[in-house]
């Protein structure tokens, strides 16, 4: 080959490699998780159910995030898919160059089970051992699981003849963890206030900065370059989704 052929073949390929580089940069966002064990619900937010338990180190490819960019659509190698808190990863990439979306996971299939707990269960009208008695389910009996309460303890059901109503999940196995059913019970997800602190005292040698709507934790912490899990234990923050327009956050130097 002479030397302008040879020329003309390498100019070739890295016009061809300079063309895939970005779709593979795009298309590369990975993470591991960052704490000792990290739920992956159904939706962007802590009121879904969860779906799994990943343990630390665990590595997931990220698909989407919401509009704050606080919480990321994962894909398992199992192909499950689910949301996490970015709060509780190390993130090899931007969060914010994904798509975003906040579309709850839909399970696959309807979710069934099984009476396993009882030889008899009482299936009543309420998730409450108060509740009035609607059917008995034997052992062994088929179900179809339509959500929980709010602390997973009771399972709503469906029986095989139509009759809806709530029985201990001790008393059911199921397709999937009870906590990962939506809850139908009425109840709402009503995390505790954050105690910021709202004085100098033993702050002086940090920056104050006011919160204001809109504001997240993560962008923040990137904002001033610190680490967030330092940004929310030195200002006594639990709650990473959790902060409030007007008061101050305290930015460690």
């Amino acid at each position: 080959m002479s030397k302008s052929k040879f020329v003309i073949v390498m100019l070739t390929l890295a016009v061809l490699l300079l063309s895939v580089l970005p779709t593979l940069a795009q298309d590369g966002i990975t993470a591991s998780v960052s704490t000792g064990a990290v739920n992956v619900r159904s939706g962007p937010g802590m009121q879904f159910g969860s779906l799994a338990t990943l343990p630390f180190g665990f590595g997931v490819n990220l698909v989407a995030r919401n509009v704050e960019g606080n919480w990321v659509l994962v894909s398992l190698t199992n192909g499950v898919s689910g949301w996490i808190n970015v709060n509780y990863l190390y993130v090899a990439g931007n969060v914010y160059t994904l798509p975003i979306s906040e579309t709850p996971v839909q399970p696959a299939v309807v979710p069934t089970g099984s009476i396993t707990g009882y030889l008899t269960a009482n299936v009543r009208t309420a998730p409450d051992p108060n509740g009035q008695i609607v059917a008995t389910a034997p052992l062994g009996t088929a179900v179809t699981l339509l959500g929980r309460n709010y602390n997973a303890t009771w399972v709503q059901i469906r029986l095989p003849n139509g009759t809806t109503g709530w029985v201990e999940a001790i008393a059911v196995s199921g397709t999937v963890p009870v906590r990962g059913l939506a809850r139908t019970d009425g109840s709402v997800f009503v995390p505790g206030a954050p105690d910021l602190p709202q004085t100098g005292g033993n702050n002086s040698g940090a920056t104050a900065y006011v919160i204001r709507a809109g504001d997240t934790l993560w962008a923040i912490a990137q904002r001033y370059g610190v680490n967030i899990h330092t940004l929310a234990a030195y200002n006594g923050i639990y709650n990473y989704d959790l902060i409030y327009a007007g008061l101050t956050l305290y930015i460690p130097n």
